[in-house]
């Protein structure tokens, strides 16, 4: 596994790939992500991989353009941008994205949900799949959230691992985000007895949760970095220490929304803060 720089996840804002990438390498990342069309734009795919090969810095991942949980007309209207997107992703050597699962909905009760949920990602699925590009899936997991809602979906690691072998593409997985892991009752490496292998797994989010708080009234934020004030309620080195033992080759992202990062103005100051913080748990 390898450390990536989501630039947007730790306050560095409105930053062009090339600005980017010198700065990931000079605080030790040997990635980062980045939406592949913005690349294309900014620098062009043999410019951006001239960038990557003078930096040392490849692009990990990408958030998946098509809005697969909203009304079947922006699901159309987005869908019909993915094949570029992954195109463009394959020419930058890019191999995995992400999407956001929403654990409850309005106007669907689950069985629906989950049969138009299933046969929306297959859509999506079969596309990556022609470009060698796999999807994880982020559920959430503060059990707060789900009162705003009607109908109660998908929520847990178990339970995207089931819509996952729905969709049986075989390009489709997780993203685990320590934070969901722990609000939804799988504190530390406790995600491990439902892995079934690497593969299980797309994009890893580091994070952290609020000390002295019960999980079950946590809501999205705050979230932590490893070793920041307040922080401090999850075991991040069994969190880390279980990707190691199931072979995890994939990035491992912060994602804390922190505080203290969003004090911090200098690009360079807040990319080393986030390295050094990652640090703090990565296993030896």
């Amino acid at each position: 596994m390898y450390r990536s720089l989501n630039p947007g996840a730790v306050n560095i804002k409105d930053i062009s790939f090339g600005e980017l990438l010198p700065i990931a390498a000079e605080a030790g990342f040997g990635a980062v992500d980045y939406d592949p069309v913005r690349i294309e734009q900014e620098a062009g795919i043999r410019g951006a991989i001239d960038l990557m090969g003078k930096y040392g810095v490849i692009v990990s991942s990408f958030s998946c353009p098509v809005k697969f949980s909203m009304s079947e007309e922006d699901f159309n209207d987005s869908f019909s941008g993915l094949e570029k997107t992954a195109r463009v992703a394959r020419s930058l050597g890019i191999k995995r994205c992400m999407s956001v699962l929403m654990p409850a909905s309005d106007t669907l009760e689950y069985a629906d949900n989950f049969r138009i949920t299933t046969k929306r990602l297959r859509r999506i699925c079969e596309v990556l799949k022609e470009y060698e590009i796999s999807l994880g899936l982020e559920f959430i997991g503060p059990r707060g959230m789900l009162s705003m809602f009607r109908h109660i979906f998908i929520n847990t690691i178990e339970g995207t691992l089931e819509l996952c072998d729905a969709v049986g593409t075989g390009n489709i997985g997780l993203v685990l985000d320590a934070h969901h892991c722990y609000t939804s009752g799988e504190p530390g490496d406790g995600y491990l007895k439902y892995i079934r292998g690497e593969e299980d797994i797309v994009i890893v989010h580091l994070n952290d949760d609020a000390k002295g708080v019960p999980y079950t009234e946590l809501g999205d934020f705050p979230r932590f970095m490893p070793g920041e004030e307040g922080g401090g309620a999850n075991d991040l080195h069994a969190f880390m220490n279980g990707l190691l033992a199931i072979g995890y080759t994939g990035p491992v992202i912060l994602e804390p929304f922190s505080r203290k990062l969003s004090g911090i103005s200098d690009r360079i100051d807040i990319a080393k803060e986030v390295y050094a913080s990652m640090d703090l748990v990565w296993p030896e």
